[in-house]
């Protein structure tokens, strides 16, 4: 994941309240940070809008306005720095996987809440070190604090229709990644299962090693499903599964290699995206041909991108066979498989 990515997913995952954090867990002070900083800009040009009149020069005019964005930026850290811990707290204590159980009406609550006792904490802290004395200006900050209410009340608004949002993707891509694991699964356990059996009568050792292997793929394909987080290398590991699967079943009519270096397999990877394409480099490449073939999966980043490539040395497409190889039968597959892993990763 590039910079520009990570500063995105980061950002996303600060302002979603989902508490899956992406990137450094500094990079969410920061964002705070930055939070606070817009908020006390909007402050300062209201108080050097109201205070127009007052104002005779440019001089003035940008005296008055950093005066009042450092003391706002004060009181706007010690705010939304309170509220920050109390939501980390608050995680800690009650448990992330419940926080993000909870029905809507009680997460709400809970967001509507924190930041309430988080301004309530932290605006007096604020206001006694912006400015030495909390009851200095009454009016100024009976005022503020009504503002700022305000403010929390939209962003709570947002957070909760944003939040409403991410769940209903969530579970749109969940159904849609569970259609395409039950159009890749069938074919392949029933064809496996019968190898078992035929195995079982003439080589019990070769039977066993593909029923521990296909209990591998089993694992791993619903592991995908049943956690968040997906890796490139979990993604590996149910591609090798498979790989020891159908190399028991085609003898050594397939070899394959995967060159990935350790570093990219914690990379954030789309759950069931390379087993396919595997898949069809084995089904349409090698299988029609007499002598089998190899498969290579290879991983690089190249312009700041994950590059993942499948090769293998079968009969190819038919306008690809050259004149002195035979002609590749044309393939009744439908493309299903192509056209799910393009629309999910478009």
């Amino acid at each position: 994941m590039n910079t520009r990515a990570l500063l995105r997913a980061s950002w996303r995952s600060w302002y979603s309240l989902d508490f899956r954090h992406v990137g450094p867990a500094w990079l969410q002070y920061v964002w705070t940070f930055v939070f606070a900083a817009v908020v006390s800009v909007a402050f300062a040009v209201l108080e050097v809008a109201v205070r127009a009149g007052q104002i005779h020069s440019l001089d003035a005019l940008l005296s008055a306005f950093g005066t009042s964005y450092l003391q706002n930026l004060v009181v706007s850290l010690c705010v939304a720095y309170t509220i920050h811990l109390l939501l980390a707290l608050g995680a800690r204590l009650v448990g992330i996987q419940r926080l993000r159980n909870l029905p809507s009406r009680q997460r709400s609550l809970f967001f509507t809440l924190v930041p309430a006792a988080g301004l309530g904490l932290g605006w007096p802290l604020g206001m006694r070190l912006a400015f030495g004395e909390f009851n200095q200006f009454p009016g100024v900050w009976a005022g503020s604090i009504a503002v700022m209410l305000l403010i929390c009340g939209a962003f709570v608004s947002y957070f909760a229709v944003k939040h409403r949002e991410l769940d209903a993707e969530r579970r749109a891509n969940e159904a849609q990644l569970k259609l395409l694991q039950a159009q890749i699964e069938p074919h392949f356990l029933f064809n496996t299962l019968a190898n078992v059996v035929s195995l079982m009568e003439v080589d019990t050792a070769r039977a066993r090693a593909m029923l521990e292997s296909f209990i591998d793929y089993l694992r791993s394909s619903l592991g995908s499903l049943r956690h968040e987080g997906h890796t490139l290398g979990d993604e590996l590991a149910l591609v090798n599964a498979y790989l020891q699967v159908v190399s028991i079943r085609m003898d050594d009519r397939l070899r394959y290699r995967i060159d990935v270096p350790d570093a990219l397999r914690q990379a954030p990877f789309p759950a069931l995206t390379l087993q396919p394409l595997v898949e069809n480099a084995i089904v349409h490449g090698l299988e029609p041909q007499i002598a089998g073939g190899e498969v290579h999966i290879t991983a690089s980043v190249q312009g700041g991108r994950l590059v993942i490539t499948v090769q293998d040395d079968g009969l190819g497409l038919p306008s690809d066979n050259p004149p002195d190889r035979p002609a590749r039968p044309r393939s009744s597959g439908t493309g299903t498989a192509c056209n799910n892993i393009r629309e999910r990763l478009l």
